[in-house]
C-alpha cells in the first residue's frame, strides 16, 4: 500500500491555492495587480469584495514577496513601492502594507470591525511568518516560510483547539512531524520522523474517540511520497488489537487477525 503526500495535504494550503487563483474581489488578474472600480487612491471597498468566511482576505497574497507571483501596480502603470493602505467603504483600514517593486515586503489585514485578520513579516533574510486570525480574533493559522515554503504550520480550528502541526527541517530536505486532529482536539493522526538518514517514520491514527486505530512504520521515497513497511497493528474501537499486517516495500505481505 502506497501513501502519498496527499493524503496529509492541509486544509491551510488548499485555503492558499484557492486564494492564489482566486481573481475576483475587485482585482484584475495579470502580470501586475491594478484596483479597478474603487476610485482614485486611497482605494475604498466593500466588505463582499475582498472577504470569504471561510479563506478570510487573501487577495494580497498574490502579490506577496516570499510566496506569490504577481505584483501590484499604480493606475499610471508604475510598480507600487512604498506604504500603502486601503480601506472599506465605512473608512475602517482594510490593508496596510510596504511594498518594494510591486512585492508586499510585509503587511496587516483587518476585519471591516477593526480585528485584525493576517499579519504577515520577515524574520530574517531567508525566513518569513503569516499568522491569520478568524473574525473573533482568535488564531487560524500560523505559517513560519523558509524561502518561500512552509517550513512550520500550526492550523487551528475555530474553537481553538489544533488542526494540523507540521514541520520541517532547517534545510527543507525532510518532513519531522505532520500531526492533524479532531475537532474535539483527538489526534486523527500522527506522522514522526524516527531516523533522518534513512528517512524513516512512525505513524499512528486514531479513532475519534482517541483510541488508536493503526500504527507502524513508514519509508519517505522520493517526493515526499510514503510507503508502510514491516509489522502494522491493527485496533478495535476500543482500543483492543484485532491483526497484525506485515508489509514488504509498501506491498501487504500477510494478516494475521488475533
Amino acid at each position: 500500500m502506497k501513501v502519498t503526500n496527499e493524503t496529509f495535504v492541509s486544509s491551510f494550503f488548499k485555503r492558499i491555492i484557492f486564494c492564489l487563483i482566486a481573481s475576483v474581489m475587485g482585482l484584475q488578474m495579470h502580470a501586475q495587480f491594478t484596483f479597478v472600480g474603487a476610485g482614485p487612491p486611497p482605494y475604498k471597498f466593500k466588505a463582499s469584495q475582498v472577504t470569504d468566511p471561510e479563506r478570510g482576505i487573501c487577495l494580497y497574497d498574490k502579490m506577496n514577496i516570499a510566496i506569490g507571483d504577481s505584483t501590484r501596480s499604480t493606475p499610471k502603470g508604475y510598480a507600487a513601492s512604498d506604504w500603502i493602505e486601503d480601506y472599506y467603504e465605512n473608512g475602517q483600514l482594510l490593508h496596510k502594507g510596504f511594498y518594494i517593486d510591486g512585492k508586499l515586503k510585509l503587511y496587516k489585514n483587518y476585519w471591516e470591525d477593526g480585528k485584525m485578520e493576517r499579519n504577515f513579516r520577515f524574520l530574517d533574510f531567508s525566513k518569513s511568518q503569516m499568522t491569520v486570525y478568524f473574525k473573533d480574533g482568535t488564531v487560524r493559522s500560523d505559517v513560519v516560510y523558509k524561502e518561500g515554503a512552509p517550513m512550520k504550520t500550526n492550523e487551528f480550528y475555530p474553537n481553538g483547539k489544533p488542526e494540523v502541526i507540521e514541520e520541517y527541517d532547517g534545510k527543507m530536505e525532510y518532513l519531522i512531524v505532520r500531526k492533524s486532529f479532531y475537532e474535539n482536539g483527538n489526534p486523527t493522526s500522527s506522522l514522526e520522523l524516527r531516523n533522518p538518514k534513512r528517512k524513516s517514520y512512525y505513524q499512528t491514527d486514531y479513532f475519534e474517540n482517541g483510541k488508536i486505530k493503526e500504527e507502524g512504520a513508514m519509508m519517505m521515497l522520493p517526493g515526499e511520497d510514503f510507503r508502510k513497511e514491516g509489522t502494522w497493528k491493527i485496533y478495535d474501537e476500543t482500543g483492543k488489537q484485532i491483526a497484525e499486517e506485515e508489509y514488504a516495500q509498501g506491498e501487504l505481505s500477510s494478516k494475521k487477525k488475533l
